[in-house]
């Protein structure tokens, strides 16, 4: 991915109009990371922090194991799952990790939302939450089903891997409800690609966890994604990406490299366009939308490895690293703006290695005192009072028990 780091690192000035009190902080994020390749002496930001951004997620979840958009607010099943997956991935799972009981509690939160929705229903959250208005109403039932096929085989079997194992079964089935004819599952938010393709990772984890998932499920929505490239006019499609190509080669980056069609025309053109630093920006600035659209294109290339992952990483940990926010936290300047989400993804995002990449324990992974930065960052925004959470429609199950 030649002049890949340059091209990013660049990428949140390149081009267009920025939105009134952003645009500093991009160009200086900007200037940052140039300078850091063209003066490696200095003693410049290049690696983000890690520690500040777990501490602070941590202590944003609420008493119910739920998160919201930010420190103690109402919370939904789509920010907890995806919050939770950035604690299964550093180390922090059911049965593991000094936060364990964090994610365990997020995991009752979720299975409880699934135990409540009837069973016919796709969706396991009320409406109105902003990650539905910007994915789709049905993105809760999507992230749910990644975050429990990726918790389930940390739980030892019993009574609590049984009541996990019923509540990812049930999503399995929502997630077959909510496939559409061409493959998608999604219509409705502001980039309903992005939901598709997180239904896509629902199923996958699901099936990795051992779960019995439909191949021609599957292979629908895998189909779906590469479709989105037209190979006669070699574009791709962005109807269902609010005109954001970024977010369509997301998704189908990773349908390609899971499906070993890298070197097809869709995974071939997706490539091209990771060369390009206009590309590269998205919207044209940061929202949780871009966040997610790296952590997927992370997620594709880390099957590929070689020097495509490693110019890709070293570029996204310099742009993660000066757009990082004073309490190590990253939170989006339009659409998806919710700390919890865009500080979940970001994590995510640093924790993905390819395959084989030998690393400390991901157990090992824990706050540590903040340590001086020096560039500085956007000021962190002070905690939000709790907000009444969605009252339960039925009488609630018997908690998990540790």
């Amino acid at each position: 991915m030649k002049n890949v780091l340059r091209m990013l690192v660049a990428a949140g000035t390149a081009g267009g109009a920025l939105i009134p009190g952003v645009a500093a902080r991009h160009a200086r994020a900007d200037r940052v990371a140039l300078v850091a390749q063209a003066q490696p002496q200095q003693a410049l930001r290049t690696e983000p922090d890690i520690g500040r951004p777990l501490a602070w997620l941590i202590a944003a979840q609420n008493d119910n194991g739920g998160w919201g958009d930010g420190a103690k607010t109402a919370p939904d099943v789509a920010t907890t799952a995806i919050s939770g997956i950035a604690l299964i991935r550093m180390g922090h799972s059911w049965n593991a990790g000094q936060y364990k009981a964090t994610t365990r509690k997020a995991v009752e939160y979720v299975v409880a939302a699934v135990d409540r929705t009837p069973r016919e229903e796709i969706d396991i959250n009320p409406a109105g939450t902003l990650p539905q208005r910007k994915l789709g109403r049905h993105i809760d039932t999507f992230l749910g089903a990644q975050f429990l096929g990726e918790v389930l085989p940390t739980v030892p079997g019993g009574k609590d891997h049984d009541r996990v194992k019923n509540a990812l079964d049930l999503c399995i089935e929502k997630i077959y409800m909510a496939q559409r004819n061409d493959g998608s599952y999604a219509a409705d938010g502001w980039a309903p690609v992005l939901s598709s393709a997180f239904a896509n990772n629902g199923l996958y984890a699901a099936r990795s966890a051992g779960e019995r998932v439909r191949a021609e499920v599957l292979a629908k929505g895998d189909k779906y994604m590469l479709n989105n490239y037209d190979d006669k006019s070699k574009q791709f499609k962005t109807a269902d990406s609010a005109g954001v190509g970024l977010y369509t080669v997301a998704g189908t980056a990773q349908s390609a490299a899971r499906t070993g069609q890298m070197d097809g025309a869709a995974g071939k053109a997706a490539m091209e366009r990771l060369h390009d630093a206009n590309f590269l920006r998205g919207f044209g600035t940061y929202g949780g939308e871009e966040h997610v659209s790296f952590m997927m294109t992370s997620e594709a290339l880390a099957q590929i490895g070689g020097k495509e992952w490693a110019d890709w990483s070293k570029a996204i940990r310099i742009r993660l690293a000066n757009i990082q926010r004073q309490d190590g936290t990253w939170r989006g300047d339009h659409c998806i703006t919710s700390t919890s989400f865009c500080t979940a993804a970001s994590l995510v995002t640093l924790m993905i290695q390819p395959k084989g990449h030998q690393q400390p324990a991901r157990s090992q992974v824990q706050p540590q005192p903040s340590q001086p930065q020096p560039t500085p960052a956007q000021p962190a925004q002070p905690a939000q009072p709790a907000q009444p959470q969605h009252a339960q429609t039925t009488p609630p199950r018997p908690p998990l028990h540790g």
